[in-house]
C-alpha cells in the first residue's frame, strides 16, 4: 500500500522535505529500541528532534517506554544525554546568533495559516484561528495521552499510577525489585504501538498539518490498523480514505473531515484492540503473552 501512495512519492522524492530525514532518524530510533540498544534508540531519535521538532509529539511514549524499560535513574539519563546531543548540535550556530537560533528551534509562538491547514479546514477560519480551539486542542491532546498512559501504557508495570508517581517524587526507583521483570515485558510489539500511537494522538490533535506530515502518519498507519484488530476490509478502506484525502490539493471540507476521521479511528482503534493486552484471562494485572 505505502508504495502506491502518491503523496509519499511527492514529499520523499519531488520535494525532498526535511520531515523525510526526520522520519528516518525516528523510525531508526524505534529499531534501536526494539532491539533494547537505549543509547543509540536515544541519540537517534533526538538526532532526529535536531532535524524537525514534530518528532516531540512522541516524546511522551518515549519517556514510558524507557521509565519501564530502564528504570527512573536510567530513563533520566537518557534523557540527559538527549538533551546533551540538542546542545552539541546547536553550538556552531549559538556563537554567531544565539538569540535567533534558540527562537527558530523553538518557536512555539508560530502562527498557523488557515490556507494551509489539511486537517481543520472543515471548520472555517474563525474557529481556525480562535485560542479556544487551540486550548480545546491542547486539553484533548493531554487528556488523551493520560488515558493512554494510565489505562494502556503503564500496564506492564503492575502497580497503581499514584503509586508510581508517589516513589517517583521522592526520587526512588517506583518499580523496585520489579524493574528487569517489567523491563523483560516491554517487547517490540509493545515499544512500537506505544511510540507510534503517541505520534498519532500529537497529529490527530496538531493545530495544523501541511502536507509534508503526511510522512508521519502515513508508514505508521497500516500496523496501528492492524495492532486495533480492525477487519482487513475495515484497514483497507480507512488507509485509501486517508490516501484520497491527503492527496487533495488545496483541502477542502471533505477531505479535512476525512484526515481527521482517519487519524480519530486509528487512535481509537488501538485503544480498544489494545484493551486485554497485559492482563490474564481473569481479568486481573498480568503479563500478558499477546504483546511478547
Amino acid at each position: 500500500m505505502l508504495i502506491l501512495s502518491k503523496r509519499l512519492h511527492s514529499i520523499f522524492v519531488l520535494r525532498l522535505f526535511n520531515d523525510c530525514f526526520a522520519v528516518f532518524f525516528f523510525w531508526l530510533a524505534i529499531y534501536f529500541f526494539q532491539r533494547r540498544i537505549w543509547t543509540l534508540g536515544s541519540m537517534a531519535y533526538s538526532f532526529g528532534i535536531g532535524v524537525k521538532m514534530s518528532l516531540l509529539l512522541a516524546l511522551p511514549a518515549i519517556g514510558v517506554v524507557l521509565f519501564l524499560g530502564r528504570g527512573l535513574q536510567g530513563g533520566l539519563k537518557q534523557a540527559w544525554l538527549m538533551v546533551q546531543q540538542q546542545i552539541v548540535l546547536a553550538i556552531p550556530f549559538l556563537p554567531g546568533n544565539a538569540i535567533g537560533y534558540l527562537k527558530r528551534a523553538f518557536e512555539f509562538s508560530r502562527q498557523f495559516l488557515y490556507k494551509w491547514t489539511v486537517n481543520w479546514r472543515f471548520l472555517g477560519e474563525d474557529v481556525f484561528l480562535s485560542k479556544q480551539f487551540s486550548m480545546s486542542l491542547l486539553i484533548g491532546h493531554i487528556s488523551t495521552l493520560l488515558l493512554f498512559s494510565v489505562t494502556r501504557w503503564l500496564r506492564p508495570a503492575e502497580k497503581p499510577v499514584v503509586e508510581l508517581v508517589r516513589n517517583a517524587l521522592k526520587l526512588e526507583e517506583p518499580l523496585g525489585k520489579m524493574q528487569h521483570a517489567v523491563s523483560i515485558r516491554i517487547s517490540p510489539n509493545y515499544i512500537m504501538t506505544t511510540i507510534l500511537t503517541a505520534n498519532a494522538i500529537g497529529m490527530l490533535f496538531a493545530r495544523s498539518l501541511h502536507y509534508q506530515f503526511y510522512a508521519y502518519i502515513a508508514w505508521s498507519t497500516p500496523f496501528l490498523l492492524w495492532r486495533g484488530g480492525m477487519h482487513p476490509i475495515l484497514q483497507y478502506v480507512t488507509w485509501a480514505a486517508q490516501e484520497w484525502a491527503w492527496n487533495v490539493y488545496p483541502s477542502t471540507g471533505p477531505s479535512s473531515v476525512v484526515v481527521i476521521g482517519a487519524l480519530f479511528t486509528t487512535v481509537a482503534s488501538v485503544w480498544w484492540g489494545t484493551r486485554k493486552d497485559f492482563v490474564n484471562p481473569k481479568g486481573e494485572g498480568g503479563a500478558s503473552k499477546k504483546m511478547t
